[in-house]
């Protein structure tokens, strides 16, 4: 079992409010256990892209965009 991850370094350019409902602590736990399963699946999938495209964004010349996001 995973402990949950730290917050992002930076932050994501949209905000959105979720309003979770109240869970039982077995149902957290295993909704937690789901996502990070989910997690490492799409990462083990998609890392090699997810690396390729970062490595890539640190080429590029610097834009106008403060927090140098790409989109």
């Amino acid at each position: 079992m995973k402990k949950p991850s730290g917050m992002r370094t930076k932050p994501d350019p949209v905000t959105v409010t979720l309003h979770l409902p109240v869970l039982d602590d077995a149902t957290a736990v295993m909704t937690y256990n789901f996502l990070c399963e989910l997690v490492d699946r799409f990462d083990t999938h998609y890392g090699a892209q997810i690396c390729h495209f970062y490595a890539q964004q640190q080429r590029l010349p610097p834009t106008n965009n403060p927090d140098n996001t790409p989109f």
